[in-house]
């Protein structure tokens, strides 16, 4: 196995908050717009593709839409000349919009009504996902116009969320359903997997890779060749721990990588979480104070149903702090957050450090960017938190 040196990303401290919002007049905002806020700095979008770019510059990044799907997030893709992988419609549409050519885009969802794909086929996108035999007759009269991957299945467990238990072929069926593809006039040109989401290391990603290499090899013995590989994407953000740093990541997958890369194999990701997280950060104000339970309770204007949409989706518990004019040290206590519905089950967190509040204090949650304003939603007759690009 590759060694790896190991590096971390930390879960950011009051300081570091501190110092990214010495850019920001939080008051201000709160004043103009009120709360729920959410506060998205594109710049923070742009870097973090970059970043990936300049660890990874064998491996294209297609930057997962549905992470963040906001106008001034794709648009700070769009000016670092990235790519884009979308999922429906509606994804592709909102890249389209902004002036990104359909080559700079693939079309990842393995299951998909047939009038979508066409309508993607007709907007120009050419490369489509597949899992199973019954999704290649919604390609028919397409056949000259798209081309194919196949998405296998390698399950996780060491993943946050295991994205291989709803789609993936099993690998052992790989050449059945690229001979079923070709039997139709259609082209398979790769083979597409995902690890999985906040990978706790790389090991999984590159046993993966591995894997998928072999097959690659086994499918040319028998006259299939294929030109892309599709890794996915789960590099890891510290939302309330340090995680791997993707530094830690790098030199394991450019060895993997290398000798694909050097045969001709282009090879894609399809980053979300990394690229988005780090660029938004939530804003929440206190609307009711009581003790339960011997705890303080803090009743919060979002919650679950809104931007913390991502405690319940996601799986992910975002580390909160309290706001004041200059996060000044003060005691803290464990505390109870909830949100602001009817819903019982509403809770962000039983387990928060936080000091003291009361009516009409803040709190601010950093690395808020992903799956967020996404997930949320309006139950209860709650809006979603505005989105405030800064």
């Amino acid at each position: 196995m590759t060694s790896v040196t190991e590096s971390t990303w930390t879960v950011p401290t009051a300081t570091d908050l501190r110092r990214d919002l010495a850019a920001i007049d939080l008051p201000a905002l709160v004043e103009r717009h009120g709360t729920p806020l959410l506060v998205l700095d594109p710049a923070r979008v742009a870097e973090q593709y970059r970043v990936l770019r300049r660890a990874l510059p064998d491996v294209r990044p297609y930057y997962a839409v549905k992470a963040l799907s906001h106008e001034a997030a794709l648009s700070a893709v769009r000016d670092e000349g990235g790519f884009f992988d979308v999922a429906s419609p509606r994804e592709a549409a909102l890249v389209a919009g902004l002036g990104v050519a359909p080559d700079h885009c693939i079309y990842t969802h393995p299951v998909k009504k047939p009038a979508d794909v066409a309508a993607a086929a007709r907007a120009g996108i050419r490369t489509f996902v597949f899992d199973n035999e019954g999704e290649l007759d919604k390609f028919r009269g397409l056949e000259e116009r798209v081309e194919l991957m196949l998405r296998l299945e390698y399950r996780t467990p060491q993943a946050l969320i295991d994205l291989s238990y709803k789609y993936g072929a099993p690998p052992a069926e790989a050449l059945e359903l690229v001979r079923a593809a070709q039997r139709r006039g259609l082209r398979v040109c790769g083979l597409s997997f995902h690890p999985g989401s906040q990978l706790a290391s790389v090991e999984p990603l590159l046993r993966d890779i591995q894997h998928a290499a072999m097959l690659i090899d086994c499918l040319a013995d028998v006259g299939v060749h294929l030109d892309v590989l599709d890794i996915g994407g789960g590099l890891p953000v510290p939302y309330d721990a340090a995680v791997p740093h993707v530094n830690s990541f790098v030199s394991a997958i450019e060895e993997e990588v290398r000798p694909l890369t050097e045969r001709g194999i282009q090879v894609i990701s399809e980053p979300g979480r990394f690229v988005a997280a780090p660029a938004m950060l939530a804003v929440a104000g206190v609307v009711g104070v009581t003790r339960r339970g011997g705890m303080p309770w803090y009743y919060l204007d979002d919650g679950l149903y809104g931007s913390f949409s991502n405690v319940l989706s996601d799986h992910v518990h975002p580390t909160i702090y309290a706001y004041d004019a200059g996060l000044e040290e003060r005691p803290t206590f464990p505390s109870v957050l909830a949100g602001p519905t009817c819903d019982s089950n509403d809770v962000i967190t039983t387990s928060a450090m936080l000091p003291a509040l009361d009516v009409g204090d803040l709190v601010v949650a950093p690395f808020m960017g992903a799956y967020t304003s996404v997930t949320a939603c309006e139950f209860n007759g709650l809006p979603k938190a505005a989105v405030v690009v800064v």
